[in-house]
C-alpha cells in the first residue's frame, strides 16, 4: 500500500510540473503606434512607459513635449514625471497560446485630439523570442470596424532585446506609411502565427484564441517563457496509463 501511494504521489507531482510547464509556455501580445504629432504607445518592455508602470494603459501624449495647459479637459492625467499627459483608454492585448489568429485593439481615445490624420508607426509588440518557434505569416488592420489593410507577407523584425516585433506602418523603412484611413474609433489589429516552417515540415493548423481586455490603467501581467515541447506531457500521459493499466488510483486535490 506504501509503495502505491508513492507511485501515485510521484505520478501527481509530474503531471503538476508539466501542468506549470504549459502554463509558462503563454506569450502576450500588445498593439503600439505612433500618431503623426507623436501620440503614442510603445512596446511592452519601454522603461518609462511599459507594461511594468502605471502609464501602459495609456496613450502617451506629444511624446513628452505637451506641456501643462495643453489639454484643458484633461489636467487630472497631466503626469509631471512624464512632462506630458497619459490619457487612460481601453486596450485589448492578448495571450498567445501558440499557433493561431489573435487581435490586439485600442477603443475610447480621441483620435482628433492631438489633429494628426496619420500614422508615424504602428505595431504589435509581444514577448515572443526566435527561438521559441512562431512566426507571423498574415496581419488585418482593421479602421473603426472595417478591414482596411491585409498584410500576407508580414513586415517583422526582432528588437534590441531579441522580441518579435509585428510592423503594419513605418515611414521610415521598407513597409512605408499607413497607406488607409485614421481612426475615429478604434483601432484593431488581427495576426496570425505559425510554427516556424522548417524544410519538409508540414503545414500547421491554426487555432484562434479569444483575446483579454486590459483595463484603464495597465494591462495585467500573464506568465511568459519557451514553449513547452510536448516531451513532459506525453511522459506523464505515459506514465498514467500504466498506472491505470496496474490498477493504481491517482487523484488530485483542486483548489
Amino acid at each position: 500500500m506504501k509503495k502505491t501511494r508513492m507511485i501515485a504521489a510521484a505520478a501527481v507531482a509530474a503531471l503538476s510540473a508539466s501542468a506549470l510547464a504549459v502554463a509558462a509556455s503563454a506569450f502576450n501580445g500588445y498593439l503600439g503606434f505612433q500618431t503623426g504629432n507623436w501620440c503614442y504607445r510603445n512596446s511592452w518592455d519601454d522603461a518609462k512607459t511599459g507594461k511594468a508602470t502605471e502609464f501602459f494603459g495609456c496613450v502617451i501624449m506629444n511624446g513628452g513635449a505637451a506641456e501643462q495647459g495643453t489639454y484643458p479637459d484633461y489636467e487630472d492625467y497631466y503626469e509631471a514625471d512624464l512632462g506630458t499627459y497619459a490619457i487612460p483608454v481601453k486596450f485589448t492585448d492578448v495571450e498567445i497560446t501558440g499557433a493561431g489568429t489573435y487581435t490586439v485593439a485600442i477603443e475610447g481615445f480621441d483620435w482628433s485630439l492631438d489633429g494628426s490624420q496619420g500614422f508615424n508607426g504602428g505595431w504589435v509588440t509581444t514577448d515572443i523570442k526566435e527561438s521559441d518557434g512562431l512566426e507571423c505569416t498574415s496581419v488585418t488592420v482593421y479602421i473603426d470596424g472595417k478591414a482596411e489593410k491585409t498584410f500576407d507577407t508580414p513586415n517583422t523584425e526582432y528588437t534590441q532585446a531579441g522580441y518579435l516585433q509585428i510592423n503594419w506602418s513605418n515611414p521610415w523603412n521598407d513597409l512605408g506609411a499607413w497607406p488607409g484611413s485614421y481612426p475615429t474609433k478604434e483601432l484593431k489589429v488581427e495576426f496570425t502565427l505559425a510554427s516556424a516552417a522548417k524544410d519538409g515540415d508540414a503545414a500547421p493548423a491554426t487555432t484562434t484564441a479569444a483575446p483579454t481586455t486590459g483595463d484603464t490603467q495597465a494591462a495585467t501581467d500573464s506568465s511568459k517563457g519557451s514553449p513547452d515541447t510536448g516531451v513532459a506531457d506525453v511522459a506523464v500521459i505515459g506514465g498514467l496509463a500504466l498506472a491505470a493499466g496496474a490498477g493504481i488510483v491517482l487523484t488530485r486535490k483542486r483548489k
